[in-house]
């Protein structure tokens, strides 16, 4: 590796380090490597790009948490404006309620704007809100890929999203969460009703094809290049890509299993710790 081709104002430029890092998250990092020549051999190979370098897992393991937008309730009383960005609170909750210790699997979270996924249609700013659902660590695993050399060729991003029971079935509990608080006696003087999912919806079957319609991604992709002790992993502990001496990749690429919460913070750490180290 020895920098990047560049392209400015249709002028074609070089940029040459003899050190490189690489920031352009868990889907723009790989989607650069493998138009670079590196990556799975048949995956560049049906891209037209010949491999320089294979690396089966890039762009592989991609996950990224989801949340049910969502639980939406209309107001008996009008819902002031929001002083922090729509969303008001985040619960981070066990699947079972009785316990108060170790990792939360599921997330409830208020949004005031309201909120809801496409198709649906949200009650006028003011008479509602939502209640968003989600699981804080899916097993689900997607992939991405380049279907061409050029950066107009568009990716193939799969995510797979809720493709196990385990995200399924947490998404249903979430789900059950969400509707129980909003039907908790702390909120009946805010609820007048509950407008989606509506109350004839009841069983699991249900519930699943609601979920599949309300799910949408919180934005916190991750993966695609993982660190790892392992030789199969894309990068070390230091954040350098296996088998070039002067490539780091720094972004949520690297994280090889998604936080609870929002990735944000583990980010800014990575990048932090990097810095500190990298500079030293």
């Amino acid at each position: 590796m020895t920098g990047a081709e560049l392209r400015v104002e249709g002028t074609e430029q070089v940029l040459a380090a003899d050190r490189v890092i690489l920031s352009l998250g868990a889907i723009g990092t790989p989607l650069l490597l493998m138009r670079s020549g590196i990556g799975d051999p048949a995956v560049l190979a049906a891209a037209g790009v010949p491999c320089r370098m294979e690396r089966t897992e890039l762009g592989r393991n991609l996950h990224d948490h989801m949340l049910g937008a969502g639980v939406v309730c209309r107001s008996k009383r009008p819902v002031a404006p929001s002083k922090l960005q729509v969303s008001e609170s985040l619960s981070y909750q066990a699947e079972d309620p009785a316990r108060t210790t170790g990792r939360p699997e599921i997330v409830v979270g208020c949004v005031v704007a309201p909120s809801v996924a496409e198709g649906f249609e949200a009650p006028p700013p003011g008479t509602g809100f939502t209640l968003l659902f989600g699981v804080t660590n899916p097993t689900s695993r997607g992939r991405l890929a380049i279907t061409g050399p050029a950066l107009s060729d568009a990716p193939m991003i799969d995510p797979a999203y809720l493709s196990t029971e385990h995200d399924r079935h947490l998404f249903r509990i979430a789900l059950k969460r969400a509707r129980a608080i909003a039907a908790s006696p702390a909120l009946a003087d805010w609820v007048a009703e509950e407008v989606l999912p509506g109350p004839a919806l009841c069983s699991d079957t249900e519930l699943d094809a609601f979920i599949a319609r309300v799910a949408i991604t919180h934005h916190h992709p991750v993966a695609t290049c993982a660190m790892g002790r392992d030789e199969a992993a894309i990068t070390d502990a230091d954040l350098a890509m296996r088998g070039l001496d002067n490539l780091w990749i720094v972004d949520a690429s690297v994280i090889p299993s998604i936080t609870a919460g929002p990735i944000h913070a583990a980010v800014m750490a990575i990048a932090e710790s990097f810095a500190s180290g990298f500079s030293a």
